[in-house]
C-alpha cells in the first residue's frame, strides 16, 4: 500500500512539522481553501502565517445560485476579511466553483476539476497545502484527487511536488454546520464512478462500503436505491474520541440496515475515527479481499461512501486511489465513490469556541524518495538515510 507508512501530524505537532519543514529549505506554497462560513476556515492559513510561510491562495468560492441567509453572508465575509489580513490581496485568487442549484443535476465535483485545472500550475510550486476544513465534501474530495493525479504524472518527468492535506477536525463543529436538504440524485467523484451504468460490466457484482455517520439515514437510503449492491459492508468509526459513537450510530441506523437492507452483522467493518492512514488501509484491505475473491469470477465493482468525518473521508479517497491508481497486482477493481450532496444549506449553529483538532497528512512528495527497500539498492549501506522529521511524524499516532 502507497501510504504505509505515513505521515500525519495533529495539533501540537501541527507547528513543530511545518516550522522544520520550513527550515529545511526555501519553500513556496500553493494553499487551496474553501471560502466558506465554517468557524475553522482559517487555522491552517493562521498557523502557516505565524510560521512566516511564502504563501500563494487558492480560494475556492462556491455557487449554488440560491441567496445566502444574512447569518451564513457574515460568517463568510468575516473569514474573507480575515484571510486578507493574513495574505496580501495579490497573493490570493479566487476560483468560482458552480456546484449547482437546488434542482439541478450535481456538478459540483465537475466543476472543481474543470477549475483547478484552468486555475494555474501547481507544479511551480514547492508544496501545496489543500485545507478542506471549509470545503463541501465532493469538493474537498475533488480538490485532493485532481492535485494528487496532477503531481503524481507531473513526477514522471523528474518534478516533486509535496502535496498535503490539512482540516480542523470536530465532529460537533460538522454536526452544527448545518444539515439542510440533500439533492435528489447520487453524485460520484470525478474519475470514480465505478463504471456504475457501463453495460459490458453491469453483471458485475456490487459491494458497498457505507462509512457511516450520524443521521445518513436517507443518504444511505437514495444511495442503496442507486447502487442495488449485493453485498454491504458499513464501516463504524472505532476507535472514537467517543467511546461509544460507533455504537450509537449503528444504533440509530439500525432498522435501516439490519431490516431494510439486510446487512449481515460480521460485514461491520472498524476504521479509525482519528487516523486517516490507518482507516485508509483498513477500507483498502477490505476491499481487496472482495477484489482477489471475485477476480475468478470475473471481479466486481466496489463503491465507498464517505458520510463520516473529513477525516474518513480523506481514507476512503486514499484507500479508492490507491486501487485505481497504485501497484495493485492482478486484476484491478472497478471504484466508485457515489455521494448525495446538501442541496440547500440550514444556518449553522456552530459556536467559536467548539473544540477541535487540526490534522496534516503529507500525502505526496519528498518522503517518498526515501522510502525504498534495501534491496532495491546494489549497496544496501547506499541506500538514502530517513530524515529525522520522517520518523517523528510517522509515529505521532
Amino acid at each position: 500500500m502507497r501510504w504505509d507508512p505515513y505521515l500525519l501530524t495533529s495539533d501540537a505537532q501541527f507547528g513543530d512539522f511545518w516550522k522544520g519543514h520550513l527550515a529545511q529549505r526555501e519553500r513556496r506554497l500553493l494553499l487551496v481553501l474553501g471560502k466558506g462560513f465554517d468557524v475553522r476556515a482559517l487555522e491552517t492559513a493562521r498557523r502557516l502565517h505565524e510560521l512566516g510561510a511564502d504563501v500563494d491562495v487558492w480560494l475556492l468560492a462556491f455557487h449554488n445560485g440560491q441567496v445566502d441567509s444574512a447569518l451564513r453572508r457574515a460568517r463568510t465575509d468575516q473569514n474573507t476579511e480575515g484571510l486578507r489580513e493574513l495574505f496580501p490581496p495579490d497573493r490570493i485568487q479566487q476560483i468560482d466553483i458552480d456546484i449547482g442549484g437546488a434542482f439541478d443535476s450535481p456538478v459540483a465535483s465537475r466543476s472543481t476539476y474543470t477549475q483547478l485545472r484552468a486555475a494555474g500550475d501547481p507544479t511551480a510550486y514547492a508544496d501545496v497545502v489543500v485545507d478542506i476544513s471549509a470545503m463541501p465534501r465532493m469538493v474537498a474530495m475533488t480538490s485532493i484527487a485532481v492535485l494528487l493525479k496532477w503531481l503524481d504524472d507531473a513526477a514522471k518527468s523528474g518534478g516533486c511536488v509535496n502535496l498535503h492535506v490539512s482540516t480542523a477536525e470536530s465532529v460537533t463543529a460538522d454536526l452544527a454546520a448545518g444539515q439542510g436538504t440533500l439533492r435528489d440524485q447520487v453524485s460520484f467523484v470525478r474519475g470514480f464512478s465505478g463504471e456504475l451504468t457501463a453495460q459490458t460490466t453491469k453483471d458485475l457484482p456490487h459491494v458497498w462500503f457505507p462509512v457511516l455517520g450520524e443521521s445518513q439515514r436517507n443518504r444511505l437510503d437514495k444511495i442503496h436505491q442507486s447502487l442495488t449492491p449485493d453485498e454491504i459492508c458499513p464501516v463504524v468509526p472505532f476507535p472514537s474520541r467517543k467511546p461509544r459513537r460507533g455504537d450509537e450510530i449503528i444504533y440509530e441506523h439500525r432498522e435501516l440496515l439490519f431490516d431494510t437492507f439486510q446487512v449481515e452483522p460480521r460485514n461491520i467493518l472498524l476504521a479509525c475515527e482519528y487516523n486517516p492512514f490507518e482507516a485508509y488501509k483498513q477500507v483498502f484491505e477490505a476491499m481487496d479481499r472482495y477484489r482477489r475473491a471475485l477476480n475468478t469470477l470475473g471481479g466486481c465493482k466496489a463503491f465507498v461512501s464517505p458520510l463520516s468525518s473529513k477525516l474518513l473521508s480523506v481514507a476512503v479517497l486514499l484507500a479508492c486511489y490507491d486501487h485505481l491508481f497504485g501497484d495493485v497486482p492482478g486484476k484491478r477493481l472497478k471504484v466508485g465513490i457515489p455521494y448525495v450532496e446538501t442541496a440547500t444549506y440550514a444556518d449553522p449553529v456552530q459556536r467559536s469556541d467548539d473544540p477541535f483538532e487540526l490534522y496534516s497528512m503529507w500525502i505526496r512528495g519528498e518522503w517518498e524518495l526515501v522510502d525504498k527497500p534495501a534491496a532495491e539498492h546494489a549497496d544496501p549501506a547506499e541506500a538514502p538515510a530517513e530524515p529525522v522529521a520522517y520518523r517523528e511524524a510517522s509515529n505521532v499516532r
